[in-house]
């Protein structure tokens, strides 16, 4: 009996054994996919965790570049010592942003400089470019030696924007062609610091133009101030080309202070502290910037190649002062005899040696003599004839104007006994040329 029970116990525990071998297919794979599924949804859980964990770093980044102690610059701001920064920190708070449109149309953009401000009216001034307001291509000319003019739209809609990210108009009171400024007067709720102009800047002398990038930030380019013989602008020299945001912006010495407005896009020309100064004087007193139009453009000696100053000087005795490159024709200069390659050395007594002096002395002299109801002034003026190796000092009698002064050349092609021509101008240049092509 006892044999029995345990041989059906042996029995019964084979069975199960060979049961458990040989499990169905179906029941084995139905094990093994309740694993899968199971092990489906703890990777399923893994990734949304981590695709929130994603979600949430992108959000608190996007969040973090909204700060202004996050904000993002793509350029390094320059390596310049503590007091240069400083400088740039003082300036920066007076300069803005401009842009014009006609018709809808955008016109152009420009930087500007806060340069006055009444706290009654609550309404400031702004001095910028009048590159702003110029049209973008020059007027037909008349004649293929023209230089090229340009027309100014003054009902162009201006748009300031104020460095709190708000906007305001910007209403033109006043531009000068010769110079290209203009002034723009706003109306605004906030104080505005204004700027601080320097007296000189100097040839050489390390400077830095600020200008405002569309979206406010402030730009910093690094630079030296060069002259050229003969422009009465200075030169802003640094090595990559220069934007269109630049125009309007000033440059500024290590003081803070303005030495110039950058005025010529792409090029690098800019208007000098002193003759800013004069024209802001001239402007506030009397509402425009007039000066007297000699009919003359020069190149200074000093600044010359020292191969053609030095030889100046050991053919005439002469190392400084401004020698005439190009006349107008039929300016009251040709009439009294002045001549290309002539050199004047002296207005009204004070002796002058760079184009800077003479603007700066021209302004002085339409300070000192304006009269809205006399558009022409004397000025005296001592000259050296090259041809006749004779010095004299006459006395000129100049319009005086705010527009852009063109010097259209008087041509003198062929030399006569007396060491001139009769003075040619250039339609009758143009016509001889084309009589002599056919």
């Amino acid at each position: 009996m006892v044999a029995a029970v345990d041989y059906c116990s042996a029995l019964l525990f084979s069975m199960a054994a060979d049961k458990a071998v040989t499990r169905s297919p179906e029941r084995s794979r139905t094990t093994r996919s309740g694993d899968d599924v199971e092990h489906e949804e703890d990777r399923e859980a893994k990734k949304m965790k981590t695709n929130l964990a994603t979600e949430e770093a992108a959000a608190d980044d996007r969040v973090e570049k909204l700060l202004p102690t996050r904000h993002y610059f793509e350029k390094p701001l320059l390596a310049m010592p503590d007091s240069a920064k400083k400088a740039v920190l003082s300036a920066a708070r007076s300069l803005i942003g401009l842009s014009s449109f006609r018709g809808g149309e955008p016109l152009a953009r420009s930087a500007g400089v806060w340069i006055n401000w009444d706290e009654g009216s609550r309404k400031g001034v702004v001095l910028t470019t009048a590159h702003l307001i110029r049209a973008k291509k020059p007027l037909v000319k008349s004649h293929r030696r023209c230089k090229d003019q340009y027309l100014y739209h003054r009902d162009a809609q201006v748009i300031v924007h104020l460095l709190d990210e708000t906007t305001a108009e910007g209403r033109l009171l006043y531009h000068q062609e010769h110079y290209d400024i203009a002034f723009f007067m706003v109306a605004m709720d906030q104080r505005v610091q204004l700027a601080s102009f320097a007296d000189t800047v100097n040839n050489g002398q390390v400077t830095l133009l600020l200008a405002r990038e569309e979206n406010l930030d402030l730009k910093i380019t690094h630079g030296k101030v060069k002259r050229k013989a003969g422009h009465h602008f200075l030169y802003f020299s640094q090595d990559n080309e220069y934007e269109d945001d630049g125009c309007g912006g000033p440059v500024i010495d290590f003081d803070g202070k303005v030495v110039g407005m950058f005025n010529g896009c792409r090029r690098g020309p800019f208007v000098p502290s002193s003759v800013l100064n004069g024209c802001m004087d001239l402007w506030r007193n009397f509402g425009c910037i007039l000066r007297p139009h000699l009919g003359l453009q020069f190149e200074a000696i000093k600044f010359l190649d020292p191969t053609r100053g030095e030889y100046i000087w050991r053919k005439l005795n002469i190392d400084d002062g401004l020698v005439v490159e190009e006349m107008s024709a039929g300016s009251h200069a040709e009439k009294i005899g002045i001549r290309v390659g002539d050199i004047i050395d002296c207005i009204n007594g004070e002796r002058i040696s760079t184009t800077l002096e003479l603007e700066n002395k021209l302004l002085s002299i339409c300070m000192c003599n304006f009269n809205r109801g006399n558009l022409e002034v004397d000025v005296s003026i001592r000259v050296f004839h090259t041809a006749k190796r004779l010095r004299r000092t006459i006395n000129l009698t100049v319009n005086v104007s705010d527009r852009k002064e063109v010097i259209e050349q008087a041509y003198y092609p062929v030399t006569n006994g007396e060491g001139f021509s009769a003075a040619m101008s250039p339609e009758q240049v143009d016509s001889d040329s084309n009589s002599d092509s056919e």
